[in-house]
This record gives structure tokens, sequence and C-alpha cells, in this order.
């Protein structure tokens, strides 16, 4: 949107209308059966695009020479989450399964996009909307924190979620920030773990047992 972040969200390439420039080399094409919390998954990408003919047929619509904050536009009432966001890597193109943020350009703000869009908070919020899509409409209206850049605040959710693929704790971490970040409280943070079943039991109970020990210090 205009306010807040002053990000905007929209499709990239289609996977049926520019199938006739996809071939077997160049810059790799993500779907969003490809994309997970944190990390897009480049190296199951089968089809390719010449980086000439995607800069062609993109335009304005996208800058694949950075890193841009990408979420799948498909929600699946047999996925763990509604809302499934990764950085996708610079010198990579999605197709329209998967809606990517062109402004801004810190990197730093879409690390820190990417912790809040994942986490269980943001999710509750969208799934209050309904739907089996994610359309930007919807995005654009997701309330989002907005600590100043380079506070404490906003560096951790990004740090954590540059890390978060790889290590289960951090994760936890970032789920206990960012509902922080939203101005839960432990009530609050209880009550949204409860509404995700598909959701192993150890994985709410640890970002509970985060958001304690991280409030104890606050």
């Amino acid at each position: 949107s205009t306010e807040g972040w002053g990000a905007s969200f929209g499709r990239e390439l289609n996977a049926t209308d520019d199938r006739p420039h996809f071939g077997a080399a160049g810059l790799p094409i993500l779907e969003g059966k490809m994309l997970e919390p944190f990390r897009a998954r480049l190296e199951e990408s089968a089809r390719f695009i010449e980086p000439t003919v995607a800069a062609r047929l993109l335009a304005h619509r996208a800058r694949m020479d950075r890193p841009r904050l990408g979420y799948r536009e498909v929600a699946s009432s047999t996925n763990r989450l509604t809302l499934i966001a990764a950085v996708i890597p610079a010198g990579a193109v999605t197709t329209h399964t998967i809606f990517c943020m062109r402004e801004p350009r810190d990197e730093q703000v879409h690390w820190y996009l990417c912790g809040i869009f994942n986490s269980f908070v943001a999710n509750y919020l969208i799934r209050l909307r309904g739907g089996t899509h994610v359309p930007a409409s919807v995005i654009h209206q997701l309330p989002v924190p907005r600590p100043a850049k380079g506070s404490p605040a906003f560096t951790t959710v990004a740090r954590l979620s540059r890390a978060a693929v790889e290590d289960v704790t951090l994760r936890a971490e970032l789920q206990a920030r960012a509902a922080i970040a939203y101005g839960l409280d432990e009530d609050d943070l209880a009550y949204v773990l409860n509404t995700f079943p598909l959701v192993p039991e150890h994985e709410r109970r640890a970002a509970l047992h985060e958001f304690r020990r991280v409030t104890d210090g606050l």
C-alpha cells in the first residue's frame, strides 16, 4: 500500500501465457509449490527463461537482479499455514502462483516482512478473511507492525527470518518476537496458537515458551 510499509505486490510471469518463452536454460522459474516458509526451493525448478526475454516480458513489474519477498497466492486447507512467504533470490523469476514485492529496495525490509508474514499472528489475521487465495488486495490490507528500521525489534526479526530455515529454536523465537511486535500478551498468543491444529503441538509449545523467555527480559 502507499501507507504503512509502502510495499506493493504483484505477479511476475504467467505460466500459461508466457509458456512459449520457457526453455531448458537461463533464469530458473519458481512456482508457488516450490515455496516453503523462509525458503525458495530453487533446486526443484525444471523450467527456465533467457534473462533478456524475461526482462522484456516483465518490463517494470519486477527486479530480477535483487532479492524480493514472495508469497504463495494459492492457499490450501491442507497447508499448516495459509500465508507462506520466502525471499526470492536474485537471478530467479516467478510465475503467477507467487506474488512478489516490488518495493522497497532495502533487503532488510524484505527479510523483516518475511518473518512477519510467516508468523502465526499474521496467518491468523489472513485466515479471518477466508478463501483459498491470498490476493494482493488482501495482503495490502494486512496489519503489519512497523518498528523503526535499525531498531532491535526490526533487526531481530530480520535476522531471525534469515536463519529460520535451519534452526527450529530460532523459528520459535521469531514467532515470539512477531507476537510481541503485534502487541499480544501470553493469553492472546495461546489463543492464536490453538487455531493451528495442523501445526505440531511441540512447535506451538516452543513458540509460547520463547514468548515467555523473551518477555521475561523486557
